[in-house]
């Protein structure tokens, strides 16, 4: 799951590279809802990360973070060669 904002490069950079694998995933425009920004403050306390976009790989306790930072971020992951196992093990890939 990503939430994402439309305009951010970040998150257009994170689900360019979902693409790129052929990852089934769902995306939520935050910035598109008429509660988005509900929804961003609920994401904030939850991860304590405001900024955009919020990564989750195989549900709840998924949380890996934004596009390059986090815990780790889906960049590092996918630059250490773990994405792909996360991505499988989760039913994306």
């Amino acid at each position: 799951m990503v939430f994402s904002w439309s305009g951010c490069p970040f998150c257009k950079k994170a689900k360019a590279l979902l693409d790129s694998k052929g990852a089934e995933y769902s995306v939520l425009e935050l910035d598109q809802m008429d509660d988005g920004q509900k929804y961003r403050a609920a994401l904030a306390e939850r991860t304590g990360r405001t900024s955009m976009p919020s990564i989750f790989i195989g549900g709840e306790g998924g949380f890996i973070g934004g596009f390059g930072d986090g815990s780790p971020g889906l960049k590092p992951l996918n630059d250490s060669g773990e994405l792909d196992g996360k991505l499988k093990a989760a039913g994306a890939l």
